[in-house]
């Protein structure tokens, strides 16, 4: 019979908690019981057997087979579900026994009554469990043999039968007030951890909650254009992560492209993001030009926020018509760029400091052409600073020989699948340390 954890027993409603806990306290008084009670029966045995009593060996045998029967059970579904019942059915019966035994006595056949009713203080019961066992006590204890025709009557004892009474009665009224003591001193702990539990479900269905706002805020699908195939994926290292992407549809031909990393993870910047989104969404038909909302959206975060809390961004305006790319970063990893024709990579956007730093700012755009077969991988510092259980980077080199393999599929969808499988198999086991997010864009 397991012992249950206060975090167990936090789940279960209040009266069945107290009476599991009372269970396991009942249980480890029962075990030692049990062994005291075997080798007693040991001992009658070997007495009924000198004696030539029958009676007695097939009493005491019996008693010690059920103590066998009941060890061997003590693990079973049957026992920990009946255990109380089956607690007080064997309390009674070593009751019988022990009346039985005590009747070889010849003077003082109260004596041994009187140790067990200060040993049946140490179980923690009902009330009217208490009350039918001390009721039990005192009726085995009072009443000879005799009565019954199992031995012959003897003279009772008066001061013997008043000592037994006045016990029996004291021994009650101590047991109902120690449980009651003990149910107490439990109830004040339960309680407690309850309404902590209860907080921190609460708290986890807001998380979940928040967690489902976030996600719905990432692009649900890539944008239908005939020159841009594109994926993308974001894994967040705990519910609430701090990368965010979006793909703003300027024109047919011309299309903005935005990254960004808060510093940590939780509800803090799960809060911060969802306010740098708003500021995007309203001032979506100045994002051709980018450096203007960097800078408001510095000033942005720098009001809201303290001073250890800042974002990475990354805007890149795609221009079909034009055959560029224009960067604008604060702080972002750069974009990998792989050219068509020639294979080679190149790196392209060096940022200024990240938003809402404090510090002096310029966010100064950066052109590059680009042309059809060209592959454009964005991506937050999750993903290179990934740790395997050797304690090293992913890294760019790294990331640059998965893209170059794949560099061939047929689409995006497959080389972002590509990046992160090797990403994983790198990894192996090791914890997500940070959110990751990468965006694979092949120019058509």
């Amino acid at each position: 019979m397991r012992a249950p954890t206060l975090d167990e027993l936090v789940l279960s409603p209040e009266p069945l908690a107290v009476q599991r806990h009372f269970d396991d306290r009942n249980y480890r008084v029962f075990r030692w019981l049990m062994v005291l009670v075997f080798f007693l029966s040991l001992g009658g045995i070997g007495a009924s057997a000198d004696l030539h009593e029958g009676a007695g060996l097939a009493i005491y045998i019996l008693d010690a087979l059920a103590g066998v029967a009941l060890f061997i059970l003590r693990d079973r579904e049957v026992f920990v579900r009946n255990f109380r019942q089956i607690l007080l059915v064997y309390l009674f019966c070593q009751l019988l026994v022990l009346k039985y035994a005590t009747s070889h006595l010849q003077d003082s056949q109260q004596v041994p009554f009187l140790l067990i009713g200060f040993l049946l203080l140490a179980f923690r019961l009902r009330a009217a469990e208490h009350i039918m066992l001390y009721g039990a006590f005192w009726v085995t204890a009072v009443f000879p043999l005799g009565w019954i025709g199992v031995r012959r009557a003897a003279p009772a004892d008066q001061d013997g039968l008043v000592a037994v009474t006045i016990m029996a009665v004291i021994c009650l009224v101590t047991a109902l007030g120690v449980t009651q003591l003990d149910r107490k001193r439990f109830l004040a702990v339960w309680r407690k951890e309850h309404a902590r539990h209860r907080e921190r479900l609460r708290m986890r269905e807001e998380i979940d909650y928040a967690r489902k706002i976030q996600l719905s805020m990432l692009p649900q699908t890539a944008p239908q254009l005939d020159w841009m195939d594109l994926a993308a994926a974001s894994l967040p290292a705990t519910e609430v992560g701090g990368d965010y992407y979006e793909y703003f549809k300027l024109s047919d031909t011309k299309l903005a492209l935005v990254i960004g990393d808060v510093a940590g993870h939780g509800l803090a910047t799960g809060l911060l993001l969802s306010g740098v989104r708003s500021c995007l969404y309203l001032l979506e038909e100045s994002l051709a030009v980018p450096e203007r909302i960097f800078e408001r959206l510095n000033v942005m975060i720098r009001r809201t926020t303290d001073k250890r809390t800042y974002m990475t961004l990354l805007c890149a305006v795609l221009d079909r018509e034009a055959g560029t790319m224009t960067l604008v970063t604060a702080g972002h990893p750069p974009v990998l760029v792989r050219d068509g024709k020639t294979g080679r990579f190149e790196e392209v956007g060096e940022g200024a400091p990240p938003l809402g730093t404090f510090l002096e700012a310029r966010y100064e755009p950066v052109q590059r052409p680009v042309a059809p077969g060209d592959l454009l991988i964005f991506y937050t510092d999750g993903l290179v600073e990934a740790r395997n259980n050797q304690d090293q980077d992913y890294g760019d080199t790294r990331l640059q020989r998965a893209v170059e393999r794949a560099a061939n599929s047929r689409t995006a969808r497959e080389i972002r699948d590509a990046v992160l499988g090797d990403l994983s198999n790198f990894k192996g086991d090791q914890e997500q340390s940070d959110d990751m997010t990468v965006v694979v864009v092949r120019l058509r």
